[in-house]
């Protein structure tokens, strides 16, 4: 059951805020420092009011803005490819592109590459994957990767692995799912990899959907599963939440050290999860938040388009609300400082035009 709206949820505005466009579908967002940068499979990107086609920035697949004034960096690596994933060096000089390309930079990277966050050049790291890779994280030496690959650095890796910063293959570390990894989360200063996806097993053994990994290779056990198939995981110190489809979509709250557990259901999928200052802010293709995981919705607890905050305790829907279309809807969320950004599929936020993009900032 969800609780009512927490009055202690972050001052966290509905409205928009004027920021740039694209023209296809932003899977990743990512902010390093005055930088946001952002991915997917769009071609080109336009200024806030600007009509479909017009006052048009070729940017295939990969742009940045300045996160002060919002205004579009020079740089522009151009994948041949839609981009799903994007993570940062600890010094925040190089960011590592994950998707489903050939080239990036001018320089072939069969779906996994790294790029220089000033000036968009491609570097020596060379870490290629046999399919897609959908999901990055990073810990002080390695880069973790999840996906749809079962060739890693032409070593077999299911679905999973890890490389140095330079791209050379941690061999000790080789865990395998049986299914497509699409978040990947390291905790506890790189102790921990959570990783979430439609996997029923690891290493053999049943793991559904949600498993732990030691930073040595070892699969630990999970205290607690998600029911269905997960697309985006939160870890914080005492939960890990799951957001995901089935039937319809949920975000559950998983105890790591105890608590109590909750789940929220909603009448579409939950695409991406990000943690907000103390809220959990939530997107996906979802209209209406439900009692009950069953198809129709019936009854509906409370409406939003595509995107809202949730208390990370109690499940408790919060009032942020702002309202995205399309039937896709929202697919990546990040926050920086007081600001969030939201993107996915989505040709208007409130009404008003804005396609594929936007930012929110705390009220």
């Amino acid at each position: 059951m969800i609780a009512s709206a927490d009055a202690q949820a972050p001052r966290l505005s509905s409205t928009s805020r004027p920021t740039y466009q694209t023209n296809g579908r932003v899977t990743s967002i990512l902010v390093v420092r005055n930088t946001v940068y952002i991915g997917g499979d769009f071609t080109a990107v336009r200024p806030h009011g600007a009509a479909p086609g017009t006052r048009e920035t070729s940017r295939a697949h990969l742009a940045a803005f300045r996160v002060d004034n919002g205004r579009l960096r020079a740089w522009n690596p151009h994948p041949n490819g839609s981009v799903a994933a994007l993570a940062a060096s600890f010094d925040g000089r190089t960011i590592y592109v994950g998707g489903s390309f050939t080239t990036l930079a001018g320089a072939a990277h069969h779906n996994l590459g790294a790029v220089d966050a000033k000036t968009g050049s491609a570097l020596g790291f060379h870490a290629n994957t046999n399919g897609a890779v959908l999901a990055l994280a990073r810990s002080r030496s390695r880069l973790y990767l999840g996906g749809a690959f079962d060739i890693a650095k032409h070593k077999p890796r299911q679905h999973v692995a890890a490389v140095n910063l330079k791209g050379h293959l941690v061999r000790s570390w080789h865990p395998g799912t049986n299914g497509t990894v699409r978040s990947v989360r390291v905790a506890e200063h790189g102790r921990r990899v959570y990783l979430g996806g439609a996997f029923t097993q690891i290493n053999g053994q049943p793991d559904p959907f949600l498993a732990k990994v030691s930073s040595s290779g070892k699969v630990l056990t999970m205290r607690t599963h998600p029911d269905h198939p997960v697309w985006s995981l939160v870890v914080a110190s005492h939960y890990v939440y799951a957001g995901g489809n089935g039937p319809g979509g949920y975000v559950a709250a998983l105890p790591r050290r105890g608590g109590s557990a909750w789940s929220v259901h909603t009448d579409g999928g939950v695409q991406t999860l990000a943690w907000f200052h103390g809220a959990l802010l939530v997107g996906g293709h979802f209209r209406k938040i439900c009692s009950v995981a069953a198809d129709g919705c019936a009854p509906a607890l409370a409406s939003r388009n595509k995107v809202m905050s949730l208390n990370p305790y109690t499940g408790g829907v919060q009032p942020w609300n702002p309202a995205a279309n399309s039937g896709l809807g929202v697919f990546a969320i990040r926050s920086a400082g007081t600001k969030v950004y939201v993107g996915g599929v989505f040709t208007k936020v409130n009404n008003v035009p804005q396609q594929g993009f936007d930012s929110f900032i705390r009220s």
